[in-house]
């Protein structure tokens, strides 16, 4: 999803939840992060263990989403395009990050703990994850994070096949969909979010998705009871079994909502810094692990494995993170957006403009 530069509040938590991401895989994958491990141990162990910000990306995508395309009408011929489109724009960064990682692996076999690196890449592996199936059929990921592009994909069509489907058989205006992701979120909260055998699938991150949707129509169309009944339904499921991934969501839907509601959102933060960051955010999510790798494979060629080389290569590694986010997103995620652009199915607002608050920001997604 693409967020002008007047989205600030947006910019900023998606810059937030990438730097958190990078934290949590730079704590927890080896060597760098053993050999670290005398001098930062219990930093390195607490970022392993909390540092989880994904969900940030899927409650921003629902409420993202929810102002694009869930207020146009769709039609299930429309499908089709808008499944090009999205593959576009996630799929060809996507499958940048995966011709990329092959050579550094290579580069790195030996060097490199297997359980990091996985297998070496064969023919259908390649096939499973040119069609977003790696999870689902079991094949090992080629790269930490691909999967989150799969479940993207999987519930942004999802959301437009359920909008396509309420203009046939419902009224057009929302309620079936929120009838019905209801349904599905309290259904994964209580069953298919307790089983990570079920994490290949949308259905297992949707409460995170629907999460972001309801703060939208809270925000824009003043329906905060919907949104206070999920905040209660989630801590009801929270009280059924601890999840902290679920807490990460709740604690950053609530600053959304509260933030797009006094109408801040276009106007704080205002930082450049940030700005950019969340601009490149999604191509800093897709290079990181890369990057990490390969200056992990060259600092055990080199041997370079002392506590205080380490913890230097941890940040040389985050510093060359962000130099490559930045020139992947301009070489490649850039020319995939305007591409996918092409391929946006042509939507009829379903609601009069001017039904909307003053406030709205301009989206793409």
């Amino acid at each position: 999803m693409n967020v002008p530069s007047n989205s600030l509040f947006i910019l900023a938590l998606r810059a937030l939840a990438a730097l958190i991401i990078v934290a949590h895989h730079f704590a927890l994958y080896a060597p760098l992060r053993d050999w670290a491990a005398p001098l930062a141990g219990d930093v390195l162990d607490f970022l392993a263990r909390h540092a989880r910000a994904t969900q940030v990306f899927f409650v921003v995508g629902g409420f993202v989403a929810a102002r694009t395309i869930g207020n146009r009408l769709w039609s299930f011929r429309q499908l089709g395009r808008f499944a090009v489109q999205r593959y576009c724009r996630l799929g060809l960064p996507y499958l940048a990050v995966v011709a990329i990682v092959i050579p550094i692996y290579a580069f790195a076999r030996g060097w490199v703990p297997d359980d990091v690196l996985g297998s070496p890449v064969n023919l259908l592996q390649l096939l499973a994850h040119v069609f977003f199936l790696q999870d689902i059929l079991g094949y090992e990921p080629l790269s930490a994070g691909l999967w989150f592009v799969c479940i993207n994909f999987q519930l942004s069509l999802a959301y437009a096949l359920i909008l396509a489907g309420e203009r046939r058989f419902g009224r057009g205006d929302g309620r079936w969909f929120l009838r019905l992701g209801w349904c599905a979120a309290a259904f994964s909260l209580f069953h298919f979010n307790l089983n990570p055998e079920w994490e290949a699938w949308g259905l297992y991150f949707f409460p995170y998705f629907f999460m972001g949707v309801l703060v939208h129509h809270a925000v824009q169309h003043g329906e905060r009871r919907h949104f206070l009944a999920y905040q209660a339904l989630l801590l009801l499921a929270i009280c059924f079994e601890w999840r902290w991934r679920v807490v990460v969501a709740m604690v950053f839907a609530t600053m959304l909502f509260v933030v797009e509601y006094a109408g801040l959102g276009q106007r704080w933060p205002r930082s450049r810094w940030l700005a950019a960051l969340g601009r490149i955010s999604f191509s800093l999510f897709l290079v990181h692990f890369p990057v990490l790798v390969l200056v992990g494979a060259v600092c055990a060629r080199m041997g370079w494995s002392s506590p205080q080389a380490a913890l230097a290569a941890l940040v040389a590694a985050f510093a060359l993170s962000l130099a490559a986010a930045a020139v992947f997103h301009r070489w490649v995620e850039a020319p995939a957006t305007r591409l996918s652009r092409r391929f946006r199915p042509s939507l009829a607002p379903a609601r009069p403009a001017g039904a909307e608050r003053s406030t709205r920001l301009a989206f793409e997604n």
